[in-house]
């Protein structure tokens, strides 16, 4: 036991005396391991937000396809809906996006007369009334780009050509940007009037079902009696969703997959210790006693020094970055292509097998550059080392 702490008091010295090298190395490392665990960390964190917010939405979700897209639903499709066995209740959804010149952002219109109670909680400012006409409620997205407040004006270019202006009568909090941050919602009649809608038809239709292991049955009725019909579960939009940001996290990765590489040359290089002075010392080390098992267990505390104190440092980093400054440097790639970002602070989240994956492909990568070479020269003859 004496004389592993011998070795490692050595080590540590010896790191102390080629500090600037190490400086070096430790920086480099740090950012790789930083830049790995940010987009691991911000991935998950998504993924989790995502599977909460789905907890609360419909079983399955019905639309209408017409040539392969997207197409309105007639409303005598959810009183055949309605009728299915297995089936709780069908109502209609009325949404679409706006695509706005001025600030070359897309909004997501939704019309609606009846906002349940705790959606109406979460205004600043008063909700419309059935009375009202031509007046919205809009998310705190849509506030920042177009600058409003209540009472301001928005002019909204229709699908007939027309001009129709709607008056801003509330704000969305911003603990739901999330959900409603690029959201306008208007009376069903002003919606149907900028996007030229007919009085028979919405977007989709929300399907409630009771019995959540009845979903794939009520789904094939569904298609069985209104044959373009397409019903969409939640665990299918969730897998979608899931899909997306693990592509996205992906993308970022091999983006960075050069930085990976020039860092694996970098440690091989640097953290080898293999130069000449090195290896000098390493003959002089062997020509007074030390075994090849002592050598290799010297590298390996140094390594392993330098390893854990990079790897903490930068999973630290990296979760003070996504979790408390919301992962500035991902949220592009990460978020998506819109111009309006929810502006919202991620719950801590870091599942353990994110960690070892980090520890994997940095700490493991190199104390095997630091090892393998050390090994090398341990085994060579001391005399021909110190020659060399």
């Amino acid at each position: 036991m004496n004389r592993h702490l011998k070795i490692l008091e050595f080590a540590l010295s010896t790191l102390l005396r080629h500090k600037f090298k190490n400086l070096m190395v430790v920086v480099v490392y740090t950012f790789v391991v930083f830049i790995l665990a940010s987009v691991l960390f911000f991935s998950q964190a998504l993924k989790k937000e995502a599977t909460l917010l789905f907890d609360q939405t419909p079983e399955l979700i019905v639309q209408r396809v017409s040539a392969g897209r997207h197409g309105w639903i007639p409303l005598s499709y959810g009183r055949t809906i309605a009728n299915i066995r297995g089936v709780g209740s069908v109502s209609p959804r009325f949404w679409g996006y706006y695509y706005d010149p001025p600030t070359r952002a897309n909004y997501t219109f939704m019309g609606s007369d009846d906002m349940p109670p705790e959606i109406r909680t979460m205004v600043d400012g008063s909700y419309f009334t059935r009375q009202d006409r031509w007046c919205c409620i809009i998310g705190q997205g849509v506030a920042r780009a177009r600058m409003l407040e209540p009472d301001d004006i928005i002019p909204v270019k229709g699908a007939d050509g027309k001009l129709y202006v709607l008056r801003v009568k509330g704000i969305f909090q911003s603990s739901s940007q999330l959900l409603t941050n690029d959201l306008v919602v208007m009376p069903v009649a002003n919606w149907r009037k900028i996007f030229s809608i007919p009085e028979n038809a919405a977007t989709d239709l929300v399907t409630r079902i009771p019995n959540t292991r009845e979903i794939d049955t009520v789904a094939r009725k569904i298609q069985e009696h209104l044959p373009d019909a397409r019903p969409i579960s939640r665990e299918q939009v969730l897998k979608t969703y899931e899909a997306l940001f693990d592509w996205r996290s992906g993308i970022m990765i091999a983006a960075f997959a050069g930085c990976l590489a020039a860092f694996a040359i970098f440690a091989f290089e640097k953290a080898a210790g293999m130069s000449a002075d090195e290896r000098r010392a390493v003959g002089i080390l062997k020509a007074v006693g030390w075994e090849v098992s002592h050598i290799l267990e010297l590298k390996f505390w140094e390594g392993f020094c330098i390893s854990m104190v990079c790897f903490l440092t930068g999973v630290i980093a990296a979760h003070v970055h996504v979790f408390y400054f919301g992962g500035t440097v991902f949220v592009p790639m990460l978020k998506g292509w819109s111009v309006l970002f929810p502006q919202f602070r991620l719950t801590p989240h870091a599942e353990i097998y994110l960690i070892v994956v980090v520890l994997f492909l940095s700490v493991v990568p190199y104390m095997m550059a630091t090892i393998v070479p050390s090994w090398k020269a341990a085994i060579t003859d001391p005399d021909m080392v110190m020659r060399a």
